[in-house]
């Protein structure tokens, strides 16, 4: 771990990075009003729950400046053209009649009410619950003392919290890349075992699809009669390698009928999937498709969605049996938007 997240981490430990104005307000009675028994369970070993708990606080402050300029300013900025002419550039519209001036009025409360809102909201919502109690029980633990020699924000948490995120991020896909490596060696497949796959997939006999092995090694066609795809399955070699590198697929149309939308949403998914080697994963990503037309979005439970588009997006759910190394997958359906 970096040295600047590290400082962050113990930071929020002690409170010195913590400005005097987020300290108040978490031991306000509005705040202690919204913790209770039911707060939900939080790490706070880990260095990521507090670096992004301190960005969550920072945010807050900032907010709270900002409302600080909504009386007089915010609400009555429509008149600055009457009040402070002399402020603004020259060319300047005068302020209209007297109804425009009213809506512009309407306009600034509404945007104004809206901050209010977005505040009260933050600060009572379930992300920051558990931040309140966490910061309450440090403050009792201290007999009410809460270190804050500087007032002010040392760090902008907000970039730390980026920069860990990322790194957590590349961990995991470092991680999950050998697994599949390690998953993929153990493998060994050989041509007459991906026909055997292929066979296996076929007399599963699912309604609305038929897989076609053909006469040439590693190609197979999957045929969706439901959505009206044909999904041509080629695996490909690499000489470095044993085994099929990567299963490439494209579909079938009749002589100049160019693909439908659903045709080349459905593709492009398939296309950028995870896994490629694994044609046992892929074929069930196929067969994800086989009623699309029926199967909404587990998101939004909605089969179309406002851009009366189907849930062409898939999700892979990994599930790992005890007794077995071998993992199966199973897809959600999702909306492009909801994914």
């Amino acid at each position: 771990m970096s040295a600047v997240p590290t400082t962050a981490a113990s930071a929020a430990n002690t409170g010195n990075a913590m400005p005097s104005s987020i300290a108040h307000a978490a031991g306000a009675q509005e705040a202690c009003q919204s913790i209770n028994d039911d707060t939900p369970s939080v790490d706070w070993d880990s260095e990521i729950q507090l670096v992004s708990s301190l960005a969550k606080l920072q945010e807050l402050e900032r907010q709270i400046h900002s409302l600080r300029q909504l009386l007089p300013d915010g609400l009555l900025e429509p008149l600055l053209p009457i009040s402070n002419p002399n402020q603004l550039p020259t060319n300047t519209p005068v302020a209209g009649p007297p109804t425009g001036l009213r809506n512009e009025m309407q306009e600034a409360a509404r945007s104004q009410l809206a901050m209010v809102d977005q505040f009260q909201s933050m600060w009572h919502g379930p992300e920051l619950k558990p931040v309140w109690a966490h910061v309450e029980s440090r403050i009792k633990e201290s007999n009410g003392q809460y270190l804050q020699p500087s007032g002010v924000w040392e760090k902008d948490y907000d970039v730390i919290l980026d920069e860990l995120t990322k790194s957590e991020k590349t961990t995991q896909e470092e991680q999950q890349c050998a697994e599949e490596e390690s998953e993929r060696a153990k493998l060994e497949t050989s041509d007459d075992q991906y026909q055997d796959m292929a066979k296996a997939f076929a007399q599963r006999d699912i309604p609305g699809v038929r897989v076609i092995i053909g006469n040439v090694a590693n190609s197979f066609l999957v045929v969706l009669a439901r959505a009206g795809i044909i999904v041509i399955v080629q695996g490909i070699k690499e000489p470095s390698m044993s085994g099929v590198s990567d299963w490439q697929v494209s579909s079938k149309r009749a002589s100049g009928q160019p693909p439908t939308q659903l045709e080349l949403d459905v593709l492009g998914c398939l296309r950028s999937r995870p896994r490629k080697w694994d044609l046992t994963f892929l074929l069930e990503m196929i067969l994800s498709y086989a009623d699309i037309k029926k199967t909404p979005c587990v998101r939004c439970n909605r089969l179309v969605n406002d851009a009366a588009q189907l849930p062409t997006a898939r999700r892979a759910q990994s599930t790992q049996a005890p007794s077995t190394e071998a993992r199966s997958f199973t897809f959600d359906a999702l909306h492009a938007n909801c994914a």
